[in-house]
């Protein structure tokens, strides 16, 4: 399925930038633990300074760690979207192998870096941890599982909208889009039946952390811990995001089979998407508009001309997106 000679053109078109950003990310962990330990030995030597206890370091905290979904992100943007808003997506199309092995070799290449950043980080900071010695060192391990995972399904995410959208932009804002479909699809409905019937917000608050939260990509992709998360299931924070891998995978792979080229630089490449979308957006505009226009003066006029100006938003929004070949 994976072709070495397609891993290797996929790699030579940017391999600058891929292996400053792996350079940057795989030394990322490791240099901020030193520099902590370099700080707290400071602190030991200076008589002005009262180090609090010994020394440890929190995983909890760590920035890379916090972030390194943005490089699941950025490698996405890299694989698929930046060559297709370059031209470049016919040529790879023309080559003598099939649409699977090509999607395939893209997928792979980005998760295989990913992996590897990851991997060679985890060692890095372990040998760091044995020579430095802090008496703790909080979740270290399942910190950079959390932070594979959630990295791995933001990539999978977003390569999968590359797959249905025709250039860049539009391959962003259908990721972001997706990571917060269900605040969309079920707490905005929520929200408005929470003022028009009275209901009490404990049963919307209890609805938003049982229900809608578990299933949004976008809680996966810090590791922080979520305390108003409850726990489905024990381990649902490994669980959940795997399976949105996987189905994020299979439908970039649906996608990037059935590909139309010819709509190359259109919001949506696949035409029966444009109008459910555009309705969508306008939708949410009239539902996410309407309860802002509550919420200011808790009125209906406010209310039904919030609901009007999101309509207008949602449908200028929608035409000149969707519409407009860039």
């Amino acid at each position: 399925m994976v072709k070495r000679q397609l891993l290797y053109k996929e790699w030579k078109q940017s391999e600058l930038t891929f292996i400053l950003v792996m350079l940057v990310a795989v030394f990322a962990t490791p240099l901020s633990l030193l520099m902590e330990y370099s700080s707290y030995q400071t602190c030991l030597k200076d008589e002005m300074c009262t180090p609090a206890g010994e020394f440890y370091y929190s995983f909890h905290s760590d920035s890379f760690l916090s972030v390194s979904w943005i490089i699941g992100l950025f490698f996405a943007l890299m694989i698929l979207g930046i060559e297709r808003n370059k031209g470049l997506m016919d040529f790879t199309l023309s080559l003598p192998f099939s649409r699977s092995s090509i999607y395939h070799s893209k997928f792979m290449l980005g998760a295989g870096m990913l992996i590897f950043i990851h991997g060679v980080s985890y060692g890095i900071t372990g040998l760091f941890i044995l020579w430095l010695h802090p008496s703790e060192t909080s979740d270290f391990n399942s910190e950079y599982y959390l932070a594979l995972i959630g990295s791995l399904m933001v990539y999978s995410l977003f390569l999968a909208a590359g797959t249905l959208t025709g250039n860049l932009v539009a391959q962003v804002l259908v990721g972001f889009s997706t990571s917060i479909l269900p605040f969309l699809v079920i707490g905005l409905p929520l929200v408005h039946l929470d003022f028009l019937l009275q209901t009490t917000e404990s049963l919307i608050d209890n609805q938003l952390n049982r229900l809608i939260m578990p299933m949004s990509p976008v809680m996966y992709i810090t590791n922080e811990p979520q305390p108003a998360v409850p726990y489905l299931f024990p381990g649902d924070d490994i669980v959940i995001p795997t399976m949105m891998f996987i189905l994020f995978y299979i439908i970039g792979l649906i996608g990037f089979l059935k590909n139309p080229m010819e709509r190359n630089g259109r919001f949506f490449l696949f035409s029966k998407m444009d109008r459910p979308i555009q309705i969508m957006v306008i939708v949410f505009g009239i539902l996410g508009f309407g309860w802002l226009g509550f919420s200011s003066d808790n009125s209906m006029f406010g209310y039904i001309a919030g609901m009007l100006i999101g309509g207008a938003v949602g449908a200028l929004t929608s035409y000149f997106l969707i519409y407009r070949k860039r």
